[in-house]
């Protein structure tokens, strides 16, 4: 299976719009929330949880930056073993590893989920499957400059 490259970089192009989109709502109270606050899904509830703020900043900005370095270190990633390789290869390690802590904290510490959170965090999670499962780029012609 063969999944075509950019698909990785429009994911987290997605990324960035949502992040972005819940970055805001934490600093501007005029941004509607649109998602349910009733039952299990609370975004309100999960969004304004002492959780959602780490080091008096909250995490959707953390996402929101997560997604613009995955963004740029997947756009025209380098050839096998390059940095940029190397480098989106960790970053998309650390994301997954981070969604699933974020997880963990929304359904046994909070006893609630965010439908935005969740989407962020399949998102994350296939442009990790779908880096881990890449094809190796192929090696830069010889008169190619190095990246």
């Amino acid at each position: 299976m063969s999944v075509p490259r950019w698909i990785r970089p429009t994911l987290a192009a997605i990324g960035v719009v949502i992040a972005g989109y819940l970055t805001l709502l934490h600093f501007d109270s005029s941004v509607p929330l649109y998602c349910s606050n009733t039952g299990v899904i609370d975004c309100a509830q999960v969004l304004t949880s002492a959780q959602s703020v780490v080091l008096g900043l909250p995490v959707a900005l953390y996402g929101l930056v997560w997604f613009i370095v995955a963004l740029w270190l997947l756009w025209g990633a380098g050839a096998v073993g390059g940095w940029k390789e190397r480098a989106a290869n960790i970053w998309t390690l650390i994301g997954a590893a981070v969604v699933v802590y974020l997880v963990y904290t929304e359904l046994l510490v909070i006893g609630k989920i965010c439908i935005w959170c969740t989407s962020v965090h399949i998102i994350v999670l296939a442009i990790f499957v779908l880096q881990t499962l890449a094809p190796p780029r192929p090696e830069p012609d010889a008169g190619a400059a190095p990246d």
